[in-house]
């Protein structure tokens, strides 16, 4: 169980965390600096990343630590038949610092091992935009649209008109999550 997101860290948190018996001597050097196992970076937040103030060396710097976390994936397939369709997602830290973006433009099938993002720390925002400015075909066409998660389904399933404004903004992926991303006309 990821240790706590508030409140107070103790050095049997962290030892849990390790597979450690909760009551062991933890010294938080050696289990910033691997001696219990080394620090997983497969989620967002972790001890040695972005948002740390000491770096590992503060138990607070250890809050929503997940020991057992895997990264998630996210795919995208995007087809152009009938318009133009393009597709650009925004990534955000856990503390909401901004990371990049990246467009896609035409036909592609962005599946593992060459996914859109490949394998992404569990815990990060996404904000996915559909773009609605069509410079060939019909605008009045009808595009599907879909976020689908192997653990939650369907976060967004529409069948609308190309030239309609969507953001799904707010995705935070979960430990192990596959995510598909269809932008199909």
């Amino acid at each position: 169980m990821p240790i706590s997101t508030s409140g107070r860290v103790e050095a049997s948190n962290i030892n849990t965390e390790f597979g450690r018996y909760y009551r062991s001597y933890m010294s938080i050097w050696h289990a910033r600096n691997g001696y219990y196992g080394a620090v997983n970076r497969s989620r967002d937040r972790n001890p040695l990343g972005v948002g740390q103030t000491n770096s590992g060396y503060a138990y607070s710097d250890w809050r929503g630590y997940d020991h057992r976390a895997s990264s998630a994936h996210i795919q995208l397939q995007q087809r152009e038949s009938r318009n133009d369709v393009d597709t650009r997602i925004t990534w955000y830290h856990w503390n909401q610092q901004y990371i990049g973006q990246r467009w896609e433009w035409g036909t592609i099938n962005r599946y593992y091992p060459n996914s859109w993002l490949g394998f992404e720390p569990y815990g990060r925002r996404y904000d996915i935009y559909f773009d609605n400015g069509i410079s060939w075909g019909s605008a009045w066409n009808y595009n599907y649209r879909r976020i689908y998660s192997n653990y939650r389904g369907y976060l967004l399933n529409v069948y609308e008109r190309a030239n309609t404004y969507r953001n799904y903004s707010g995705l935070y992926t979960q430990s192990n999550e596959f995510i598909r991303i269809d932008n199909l006309s």
